[in-house]
């Protein structure tokens, strides 16, 4: 044991309504503090580690989760009428970048791993297209597995790629039209 405490690595460590360990850390690459909330068995060197990852998070991972952040917005401004609401601006998006100004992480969920030693992020926060529902966000060895509204999705379920869950997962959405026609058989 390394003596390593969760005092040394969060600020303001507390616990919350389920007993899991909170506290904040920073974000570097947004320059901000963002919420953690670990579950039990979690231990402080598995959060130093996962706040390392969160220090590596660099542009081009935060391109690909912008351009899948825009596959979501952009399916909702398509199949609802949300876009009346929203500014003008966000209906214009012509780097995927862009979608930062709507979007934003406020917390890391960090798990029991089952396996400590690969890199997994399970961020979560808010966007203005989906207010309700919000957005997460789960990394994995550095690409985006997981991203579409918050439900609790698991970064070590292997399915979360798999054809049937192009509906609700992001990541899938360039495929979607053909993953569609395969789901009706055609």
């Amino acid at each position: 044991m390394s003596g390593l405490r969760f005092e040394d690595i969060l600020i303001d460590v507390g616990t919350d309504e389920f007993d899991r360990v909170t506290g904040y850390v920073e974000f570097p690459y947004f320059h901000k503090q963002i919420e953690v909330a670990c579950d039990e068995g979690v231990t402080a060197e598995y959060v130093a580690q996962s706040v390392r990852w969160l220090s590596e998070v660099d542009e081009a991972l935060v391109r690909e989760i912008c351009q899948y952040a825009l596959y979501y917005l952009q399916d909702e401004l398509e199949s609802t009428s949300k876009g009346e609401l929203l500014d003008e601006g966000i209906q214009n998006i012509q780097e995927p970048l862009e979608v930062l100004r709507y979007m934003e992480f406020g917390s890391l969920d960090i798990k029991v791993p089952r396996e400590p030693e690969i890199p997994v992020l399970n961020l979560s926060g808010g966007c203005d297209w989906q207010e309700d529902e919000g957005l997460h966000c789960l990394i994995k060895n550095g690409h985006v597995v997981y991203m579409g509204s918050w439900n609790d999705e698991d970064v070590w379920d292997e399915r979360l790629l798999d054809d049937d869950n192009y509906l609700f997962n992001y990541v899938l959405y360039p495929k979607r039209e053909e993953l569609r026609q395969k789901a009706a058989g055609g």
